[in-house]
């Protein structure tokens, strides 16, 4: 499909399908989409969900971009000379926001830059000089330690409490050729013991010991709050609104599976705060967990982008992305909440008790629990079989991305079956 937009059509947004997104792409597309924006999906995969949801008017394949980031620039050229004008572009993950940064210069007249300037993303993503800044600003984070070497590795094993925290300091500084699977997929390791430290480092260190060790702040995964804020370009926190996850995948150390829309107005007021000391701008997900022991919300990282469940926060009253499209277009804000007023009855309701579920990962997580005898199917039941669910993929006015996923299912099973059978009669070499 390759139709140029009418002068009166709203201007197409584009949003970016990297693998490991966790559904954040089709959130996007749906958030745009129901506000009357004609969406481009460029994938670094073929056939994401996003591109079969009615909202998506163009899909293009660019095969690996967020590895080779030249892939993603000529199609955006490709796009400003089609269309006649930059789009704004929204990344979705870690991975596609990095390359975004690593094509700011080249981008200038091309996309339209929706997120906080390059420096300040790359200073939020960078988990030592975010734990430096931190310190600096004496912001509520747990304590935390970026060695370099084994040695300090394991120096430091002899005086820190466990258990600990293992994170990538970068995103991506985990995701190379040839590292251990089960760390390389991994968002951060909950580690027990100085051996397993040991262990763990081991393995990363020939691939470099891009690390940071931070103290484990106690308590269960519904413990994890995350604080989502619109910062305007005049520095301002236009608003804030807060999520709870109630559960996590993988369990302890992942990205929220159940998660629901909650109102805590002291946190809210000291995120406000800490955003002010920051500088940040555009869209910004804060995530927090409490301490079982002392209740006090400790900050664990600044993302400046969308959460993965954004689409919960559209359907709760908070339309974050396409606030965003608006001020970045150049279009009054107050006529983007004059929109949204009609979309949802109130622009300033947050509805509380909304839930947003990604079944596959919350019923992987559920196994997980049930196993540790933490949790049993009647628990599990009531927590997802409820009102006011948001599902990460089924959406009854948009069906063409559940479909596809579960086209995409069947035959990967059918092709498993095959590769059985052929197996057992001995027929893999033919």
């Amino acid at each position: 499909m390759h139709a140029v937009s009418a002068p009166s059509s709203p201007r197409p947004a584009v949003v970016l399908a990297c693998l490991g997104a966790q559904g954040a792409d089709l959130n996007l597309v749906r958030s745009l989409g129901e506000q009357g924006v004609p969406v481009i999906v460029i994938g670094e995969y073929e056939f994401p969900p996003s591109g079969y949801s009615r909202h998506c008017v163009e899909y293009i394949c660019a095969r690996h971009f967020t590895r080779r980031p030249e892939h993603l620039l000529r199609v955006l050229r490709e796009l400003r000379v089609r269309h006649g004008q930059a789009l704004p572009v929204f990344p979705t993950a870690d991975t596609d926001l990095r390359a975004l940064v690593a094509l700011h210069a080249d981008l200038v007249g091309t996309a339209l830059w929706v997120s906080a300037s390059p420096d300040t993303v790359n200073r939020m993503m960078d988990k030592r000089r975010f734990a430096a800044t931190a310190q600096a600003l004496r912001l509520p984070v747990p304590t935390t330690h970026a060695p370099r070497t084994l040695q300090e590795v394991e120096a430091l094993s002899r005086v820190v409490d466990f258990p600990v925290v293992l994170k990538p300091a970068h995103p991506t500084a985990w995701m190379r050729p040839g590292m251990d699977p089960t760390i390389a997929r991994a968002k951060a390791l909950v580690i027990d013991a100085p051996e397993e430290l040991m262990r763990v480092c081991c393995r990363i260190a020939p691939h470099g010991l891009d690390v940071v060790l931070q103290d484990y702040v106690p308590g269960d995964d519904d413990l994890h709050y995350s604080v989502h804020a619109w910062i305007g370009r005049n520095g301002a926190v236009e608003r804030v609104a807060t999520t709870r996850k109630w559960r996590t995948f993988p369990v302890q150390a992942g990205t929220g599976c159940l998660v629901e829309t909650v109102s805590v107005p002291d946190l809210e007021a000291e995120s406000r705060d800490i955003l002010a000391m920051l500088r940040l701008r555009g869209m910004v997900v804060m995530n927090f967990k409490r301490d079982a022991c002392t209740g006090q919300f400790m900050l664990l990282e600044v993302n400046p982008r969308l959460t993965c469940n954004s689409l919960l926060l559209t359907r709760a009253g908070f339309n974050l992305p396409w606030l965003v499209y608006n001020e970045v277009c150049g279009r009054p804000v107050q006529a983007a909440q004059a929109v949204a007023v009609a979309a949802t009855a109130a622009p300033e309701v947050w509805r509380v008790g909304l839930r947003y579920l990604n079944a596959k990962a919350d019923f992987l997580a559920f196994r997980t629990l049930a196993r540790q005898g933490r949790m049993g199917w009647g628990g599990y039941l009531r927590s997802v079989l409820r009102p006011g669910m948001v599902y990460r993929a089924l959406d009854l006015s948009d069906m063409g991305p559940p479909v596809q996923m579960a086209c995409d299912w069947l035959a990967l099973k059918f092709q498993g079956s095959r590769r059985w059978v052929r197996s057992r009669l001995g027929l893999n070499g033919v």
